[in-house]
Formats: C-alpha cells, structure tokens, sequence
C-alpha cells in the first residue's frame, strides 16, 4: 500500500527540515575542513530522498514530475 499524497508532503516536510538543520550547521565559521566535508557529504542522500519523496507525489497525483 502506497502512502497519500498528503503523507508524502509530510515526508517531505521532515526532510527538509533535516536539511535545513545540516545546512545551518555547515554555516558555522569555525568548522573545521573535514566537518564541512561531512555535513556537504550528509546533505547528498537526503536530497536524494527528497527527489524519490516528490516523484511519489507526482505518481500519487497521476503526473510525472
């Protein structure tokens, strides 16, 4: 059973706030090179997952995104 369009947008609501913690944690000034490397590494699979979350709802609404 596949999830509701309106799930999704709550899936998709909950990745974007992961990323946008993430994110402002890569603005810190004192980061050193490798945290930057892993907070930029750790962004990757959640865009991903967000790219996977809109086609589902694309395919939820009948359209292709």
């Amino acid at each position: 059973m596949s999830k509701s369009v309106p799930h999704l947008f709550a899936d998709v609501t909950a990745l974007l706030e992961d990323l946008h913690g993430v994110a402002v944690e890569g603005q810190r000034r004192d980061n050193p090179p490798e945290v930057q490397l892993a907070l930029a590494a750790s962004l990757r699979p959640g865009i991903v997952r967000l790219d996977k979350a809109l086609i589902a709802i694309g395919a939820g609404v009948g359209k292709k995104l």
